[in-house]
C-alpha cells in the first residue's frame, strides 16, 4: 500500500471511532505489520494498549476513550454499568476506568486497567444490547439491572425515571429485563423501583422526590400523585407540585438546593404557594435534608393533614 493510500485508509477508519484504530482493523484494510510498525515509529499511530492505537492529531475525548476501552477488552465487549448509564445520558460521568462486560469464558484483560475494567457475564441477551456512537453498550433496562446491586431503591428509581425521559425507556422494558435475567443480583431492588415508578411515579424529577414517595408508601399512606398540575376552576394552571392528594387539596413540596437556591427561584416558590393557598390548598413544605434524614417527619405531617380533611 502506498503512503498516500495508507494515510487515506487510516483517516477513514479512525473517523468512525473518534480517532481510535485497532491492529486488526488496519490489517483487514490492507496494512502490513511492517507498515503498522512504521506508523508507530513515526508517531502517526500512538499506542494506547497492545493492538490499539490513537491516530496522531485526534483529540483524546470521552468518546475516544470509550472506543479504546471496548477495543482493549476485545471481541464481545460492551460498555456497561455506570459507563453505559453515562453514554446513554441518564447518569453523570464518573472518574476512573470505563466499566465493561464480556461473555463468560473470556478472561478479563489486564491491559490498561486505568482505562478499562472488565467483568464477565453468563448472559448478554441481544435484547439487552444497543449501540451509542458506534460503541456496543448495554441497553438502558439492562444497565439499570446491573446497577441495582449497588444503589438503593430511591436512587435506582431516580435513575430509571431519568432513563425514561432521556433514553426513551418504558416501564415495560424494565419488567422484561427482569424476565430475561432471572439470576442477576439486584432484581428485587429493580422490582421495587418499578413499583415506585408505576402509574405516574416516573414523572418525579429528583432522587429526594422519589425518596419522599417511597417513605409515604412504606408508611402505608395512600399513593400521592406525582408532578401534579393544579388548575383553577377556569382551567388556568396555578402550579405544578411535587406530590399531591388532589381530592384533599393537599400539596407536598420538596425544597432541594439545586432547584430552590436562587433568590428568583425562592420568589417564584412563594408566589406559587400563595396561589395554591388562596385556591384552598394546604401546602406542606419539606427540605431535602428532612426527607433524607428524618422521613418520619414527612410521614407524620402528611398523615396529620390527611386526617384533618
Amino acid at each position: 500500500m502506498r503512503p498516500i493510500e495508507a494515510s487515506v485508509v487510516l483517516d477513514e477508519l479512525a473517523a468512525r471511532s473518534f480517532g481510535i484504530i485497532t491492529r486488526t482493523a488496519l490489517l483487514d484494510a490492507g496494512w502490513s505489520q511492517s507498515r503498522i510498525e512504521r506508523g508507530v515509529a513515526s508517531a502517526a499511530l500512538v499506542r494506547v494498549a497492545a493492538g490499539v492505537y490513537r491516530v496522531r492529531g485526534a483529540p483524546w475525548t470521552r468518546q475516544a476513550s470509550r472506543h479504546a476501552a471496548v477495543a482493549i477488552a476485545g471481541a464481545g465487549a460492551v460498555l456497561a454499568r455506570w459507563s453505559a448509564a453515562e453514554a446513554l445520558g441518564f447518569a453523570d460521568a464518573r472518574p476512573g476506568p470505563h466499566q465493561l462486560l464480556v461473555p463468560h469464558g473470556r478472561r478479563g484483560t489486564a491491559e490498561a486497567p486505568e482505562l478499562a475494567v472488565v467483568t464477565r457475564t453468563r448472559r448478554l441477551d441481544p435484547a439487552d444490547l444497543t449501540e451509542v456512537a458506534g460503541i456496543p453498550t448495554t441497553a438502558a433496562a439492562r444497565t439499570l439491572l446491573d446497577l441495582a446491586r449497588d444503589v438503593d431503591v430511591p436512587r435506582l428509581a431516580e435513575l430509571s425515571s431519568e432513563a425514561i425521559r432521556r433514553a426513551e425507556l418504558e416501564l415495560a422494558a424494565l419488567e422484561a429485563v427482569l424476565d430475561r435475567n432471572p439470576k442477576i443480583p439486584g432484581r428485587r431492588r429493580l422490582g421495587e423501583a418499578i413499583e415506585l415508578l408505576s402509574d405516574d411515579g416516573h414523572r418525579s424529577r429528583s432522587m429526594v422526590e422519589v425518596g419522599a414517595l417511597s417513605a409515604l408508601l412504606d408508611a402505608g399512606l395512600p399513593r400521592p400523585a406525582v408532578a401534579y398540575t393544579v388548575r383553577a376552576l377556569d382551567g388556568t394552571i396555578l402550579a405544578e407540585v411535587d406530590l399531591a392528594y388532589p381530592e384533599h387539596r393537599i400539596a407536598i413540596e420538596i425544597d432541594g438546593f439545586r432547584w430552590h437556591s436562587s433568590p428568583a427561584r425562592k420568589r417564584a416558590d412563594e408566589d406559587r404557594q400563595n396561589r395554591l393557598v388562596l385556591a384552598g390548598w394546604t401546602v406542606l413544605r419539606f427540605s431535602a435534608t428532612v426527607v433524607r434524614r428524618s422521613p418520619a417527619t414527612l410521614v407524620d405531617a402528611v398523615a396529620a393533614a390527611l386526617r384533618s380533611v
